[in-house]
């Protein structure tokens, strides 16, 4: 026995003085390097992980800060087997276990050894890990990605063209992306014939978002709703990913039922429905009301029934009603006065007074009304070649003459000539009102038209010239001369040419 207590006070002398000491040393000794754990490159994080729902895995870095005497920091990996090595305690299995499951389970080890201690327990480094991708996504396959990615970036991922061999996707091998390439034009032209979104675009169609299926490795399997993530940024319907994860990605079935929000919105939409759909979810997808909405006038119509929502100041609906098939919710606009709704601007150029824009009322100012409040023609004034120009009220790929043209012709039978003089009309068709301002001037009431806003009132100056062309040898402009016949100013066009029909 003494010979024993010789040996261990021998070994106690060569490890230090303090047992506690000598056994973090020991520790430390044969822990892997700190600053290693964390000089593996990551690819960026795509969203702040939420402890509650992300799930600890092998790979995982942890910090554990202890603030008893001396503040020290350690690094801890999580093991192959979901366990981790608590410095100074010994080994603690974190199988199944969220990141704030493995906080509260490691503080309470260490406080149990000493209660005094102050612990803190934070996420340092994500793992990577492996996950496959299949279904309606451009370039499916196995990707390695950070544990952190949540499916609506992998989904991104694997519709985004593989890029240079310094830069590759997550998970991407030299093989795969140059499989890839030669894939890109044959699955384009699939995509048209399974009805498939394989565009490489951020847009999904809604049945596509809200029906993903992630298929874990323990069996179990959860839907990913990116349009209802979207809306009430619910962390379960976007989530962080496990090992093994497969995601599936459907395919557009074409035909669904479907909930839509309409009318005063920033954004109308028309989305797929799922059971546990509710009214706020729709005008969070509708990115709310436009300034001119009525929050006092929003209806609801689901089956035979007509409902009135109300909207509370914070932007929620007093009444937050289930949804069903086929829900439409239309916002009202604003109801305003008469006079303000009908106000516009027309503007005046050329030969008058006064040009400029002025105020109208829509049904009530005419023609004579706006040239009176523009002061008037001057002395240059033509009338004759007045005109006033009014916007069309079109699509903007309507307004291409060409597209008007083919619209028009669509059920015709015209021959080719026909074809090529009416797009020509069509072609050079000036959107001018059909009336005769110089009529007006002298009395036609038919003439002084009612105006629009937008509209413009062209008033040129006299040219003072005439412009003969045809079968006449010098065809151009002839200066104008008053009490002049036409006859006069065909002979200063140097006469009729060889071929004219005189008559």
């Amino acid at each position: 026995m003494i010979s024993l207590l010789a040996s261990m006070s021998m070994q106690a002398q060569l490890m230090g003085s303090s047992g506690d000491f000598d056994m973090t040393k020991l520790m430390q000794s044969s822990a892997p390097g700190s600053a290693d754990l964390l000089k593996a490159e990551l690819l960026p994080s795509d969203n702040i992980v939420d402890a509650d729902h992300y799930r600890i895995g092998p790979g995982d870095v942890l910090s554990i800060q202890t603030l008893s005497g001396n503040a020290t920091e350690q690094f801890v990996s999580i093991t192959p087997e979901n366990s981790v090595l608590v410095p100074r305690i010994g080994e603690l299995s974190l199988k199944n276990a969220t990141l704030s499951q493995a906080k509260s389970m490691i503080i309470d080890m260490m406080k149990q050894r000493n209660p005094n201690a102050t612990v803190t327990v934070m996420l340092r480094k994500c793992r990577s890990l492996y996950i496959s991708i299949r279904g309606n996504v451009r370039y499916p396959g196995t990707y390695a990605v950070p544990a952190s990615m949540r499916v609506s970036t992998v989904i991104r991922l694997a519709n985004q063209p593989p890029k240079t061999p310094s830069q590759p996707n997550a998970g991407t091998s030299q093989a795969l992306m140059e499989s890839a390439k030669e894939l890109t034009v044959i699955e384009a032209r699939r995509s048209a014939m399974r009805g498939g979104t394989l565009t490489g675009n951020d847009e999904l169609p809604s049945y596509v978002a809200r029906n993903i299926t992630v298929l874990h490795a323990d069996g179990t399997s959860a839907n990913a709703d990116l349009e209802r993530s979207l809306a009430l940024s619910t962390i379960q319907d976007d989530p962080t990913l496990r090992e093994g994860d497969q995601i599936f990605v459907p395919f557009d079935q074409g035909l669904n039922s479907a909930i839509a929000i309409a009318g005063a919105v920033i954004r109308p939409i028309n989305i797929a429905f799922k059971k546990g759909d509710k009214a706020s979810m729709l005008l969070k997808l509708a990115y709310g009301l436009t300034d001119d909405a009525d929050p006092s006038n929003i209806q609801l119509k689901q089956g035979d029934m007509l409902k009135t929502l109300t909207l509370k100041e914070d932007g929620t609906f007093s009444e937050d009603p289930d949804l069903i098939p086929g829900a439409v919710i239309v916002v009202s606009k604003k109801e305003y006065s008469a006079k303000g709704a009908m106000s516009g601007v027309a503007e005046v150029t050329g030969s008058v007074q006064k040009p400029g824009a002025f105020t109208i009322v829509q049904g009530q100012t005419k023609l004579k009304d706006i040239i009176e409040q523009a002061g008037g023609f001057t002395d240059k004034a033509y009338l004759p070649l007045a005109y006033i120009v009014r916007k069309e009220q079109q699509q903007p790929a309507s307004n291409e003459p060409r597209y008007r043209a083919i619209m028009g012709m669509q059920y015709t039978d015209l021959t080719a000539e026909d074809t090529t003089r009416y797009l020509m009309h069509t072609m050079f068709r000036q959107p001018t009102v059909a009336c005769d301002i110089q009529k007006a001037y002298n009395g036609s009431e038919e003439d002084n038209v009612l105006l629009e806003s937008g509209d413009i009132i062209v008033i040129p100056e006299n040219p003072k010239r005439v412009y003969v062309y045809g079968q006449v040898n010098n065809p151009g402009y002839v200066t104008f001369e008053p009490g002049k016949s036409m006859q006069w100013y065909v002979d200063r066009a140097g006469g009729y040419a060889s071929g004219a029909e005189r008559n």
